[in-house]
This record gives C-alpha cells, sequence and structure tokens, in this order.
C-alpha cells in the first residue's frame, strides 16, 4: 500500500508544505492548533486508505519465446510485481494451455492478460469467461474479438509489409526466392504477419516470389530442423523472414549450412537473444517494440472500465533496427 505523502497532507490540511513539514518533525515554533490540523488530516487520509477497496491482481499468462519472455518479466519487476502474477507457458502444449487458462478464468474479479494460440477451444473458454464479466487483454498476438476485450500490440500486418519492403528493396527486385518461418499458424500475429509479408510482396515486389515456409513454434531445436529443410528443398533462397522466435535455432542452421553470409535475414525483437546475432551481422534487420510499453499499456487495459474504452485496439509502435541503432532495451540481460 503506498505512504501518505507530504504533498497529501498538504492538500489535505490546506497548510503550506513547510508548515506540515516542521509539524510532522516536531520543530519547534509550531503552534499546537496547527499540530492538531496536520494529525486530523493524516487521520482522514488513513481512513479514507483503507475503506478503499484493494484492486485484484493482475494475472499475466505468456506462451512467448525466451527474449522477450525475459523482457516482459524484467518490465513486471520495474513496473509494480505486486500487482502482477506472471505464468510462463513457455512450450506448454495446447492442452496444458487450455487447462491453465480455465483455471485463470475461474475468478472473474482478476483481468487476465494473454499471449496464446487463437484456438477454438481457448476462443471458446474466454468467451464464456467475459460473459461472466471477466477482463481479458491480448497481448502481442491477437485473438478473436469474442475472446478478448481489446488488443496491446504493434500492427502485424504492417510488421509484415514492412519486412517486405525491407527484403524487396535489399533485393533491388530482381528474380529471387524466399521463405518465411512461422512458430505456429495458429498465432494471430504469426499469420498477420505472413499475410502482410505476402501481400506487400505481391503488390509491390512480384519477381521476388515466397516459395516455402518453416514451422518452427518459438522453439530452438525445432526452428533449427525446419530452417534445415526449407534450405534443404530451396537451396537457391534469397532470403529468410522469421515472423517468430527459436532465433538461436536460426543461427545454428545457417552457420551449419554455411549460408550465415550471403542470405537476406528480417526477424522479431531485440533483446539478449537477438542482439548479439544482429551485432554478428546474420541478421540484418529485426522489427521490434519496447517490452515496457507493451506490459504497461496492457495494464492500464486491464484496469480501464469498458465504458471508457473508445477501441477494441491499443497498438504500440514498432521500429526497424540493425546492430547501428539497437534500442535501450535490446541490451537487457546482454552477458
Amino acid at each position: 500500500m503506498a505512504r501518505i505523502s507530504i504533498a497529501d497532507i498538504v492538500r489535505e490540511s490546506g497548510l503550506s508544505r513547510a508548515t506540515v513539514d516542521r509539524a510532522l518533525n516536531n520543530r519547534a515554533g509550531v503552534h499546537d492548533r496547527t499540530r492538531m490540523l496536520v494529525e486530523a488530516a493524516l487521520q482522514r487520509l488513513n481512513a479514507a486508505r483503507d475503506i478503499q477497496p484493494k484492486l485484484p491482481a493482475i494475472d499475466v499468462a505468456l506462451r512467448l519465446g525466451r527474449g522477450l519472455m525475459t523482457q516482459i518479466q524484467r518490465a513486471a519487476d520495474r513496473l509494480d510485481p505486486t500487482e502482477l502474477v506472471l505464468h510462463d507457458l513457455y512450450q506448454f502444449d495446447d492442452a496444458a494451455v487450455l487447462s491453465h487458462v480455465k483455471a485463470l478464468c475461474q475468478d472473474v474479479s482478476r483481468p487476465l492478460i494473454l499471449t496464446v494460440k487463437n484456438t477454438p477451444q481457448v476462443v471458446a473458454e474466454l468467451a464464456r469467461a467475459r460473459r461472466r464479466g471477466k477482463m481479458v487483454i491480448a497481448l502481442v498476438s491477437d485473438l478473436d474479438q469474442m475472446a478478448r476485450d481489446v488488443y496491446v500490440g504493434i500492427d502485424n500486418r504492417a510488421a509484415g509489409q514492412t519486412a517486405a519492403f525491407l527484403v524487396g528493396r535489399m533485393l533491388g527486385d530482381r528474380p529471387t526466392t524466399v521463405g518465411v518461418v512461422l512458430g505456429d499458424h495458429a498465432y494471430r500475429c504469426h499469420e498477420d504477419r505472413e499475410i502482410g509479408f505476402r501481400a506487400a510482396l505481391r503488390a509491390h515486389f512480384p519477381r521476388v516470389i515466397l516459395v516455402g515456409e518453416a514451422i518452427g513454434q518459438d522453439n530452438p531445436q525445432k526452428t533449427h530442423a525446419a530452417i534445415r529443410r526449407l534450405l534443404t528443398d530451396y537451396p537457391a533462397l534469397g532470403a529468410i523472414y522469421n515472423v517468430a522466435g527459436g532465433n538461436l535455432g536460426l543461427l545454428e542452421a545457417l552457420r551449419e549450412t554455411g549460408r550465415g553470409s550471403d542470405l537476406m535475414i528480417v526477424g522479431h525483437e531485440v533483446n539478449h537473444i537477438t542482439q548479439p546475432i544482429l551485432q554478428e551481422g546474420i541478421i540484418d534487420f529485426v522489427i521490434a517494440q519496447s517490452p515496457t510499453e507493451l506490459l504497461s499499456t496492457a495494464m492500464l487495459q486491464a484496469r480501464q472500465l469498458k465504458a471508457q474504452r473508445d477501441s477494441d485496439q491499443s497498438l504500440i509502435d514498432f521500429g526497424v533496427f540493425t546492430r547501428f541503432n539497437l534500442p535501450a532495451y535490446g541490451w537487457e540481460a546482454v552477458e
């Protein structure tokens, strides 16, 4: 619970800051009536604080890659660790995620911020909880409208279009083939990024053809195997756009195949995993947003009344980063 400040007492009592400070510290020259005014103001402030209902904690259930999850955890510690309860769903299978979501939906008074696949089972569970009054915030990856009150994250279709623009301009719109790495089609963020990427290539760079995709499930080992298969099936690839995580697997696959210097790579997130790969020159461009802004905006939305909300989306600005302009948050946890 927040402490009562001198400023609070000044507002409540109408006395000057200097007078309140002298009274609180029992300095000489303070009239007894003034001390009584300060004490009365303190009593009123304490009483008001005691009767204010304590807001329920916010559950934050995230199935994210290790890099972004580490940043979210650090952001939570900076913002208000007592207000948030983090649930790390990394590599939970669909059944385990659904079970966890069901458990978190039992208490409808606690807002829920989550990043999960947009599966029919999860959507149905969240929709039922919302009908009972549960506040649901989709973070990073959107969900069906019936399953959430608001989405907080970047415009993922625009991010995919940005990746296509980078690829097309860098390759000079010459005839070439490119590939895309997905975590899972059921993540709306991955689907939207791929759609934006395909549409922008087709509209603006028709000679750059998207020929293959790899499903890495945000897992380094699975991403490594998927990219090895992609490069075997399409050895002439000129670029890869990784819409997901698993970047350590991507790095290993490129090194093993000797493609670390001649493939253009565009990815997402600047964190302790991608930052060294960017500096090494394996990844050329990364699309990213502030993890602190992500979480703080989601917390604000979770506390906001539905009647006060004028949109069901709260979009976060994203940037394009190279090894020459890494953002400050990209250096966190880098050894």
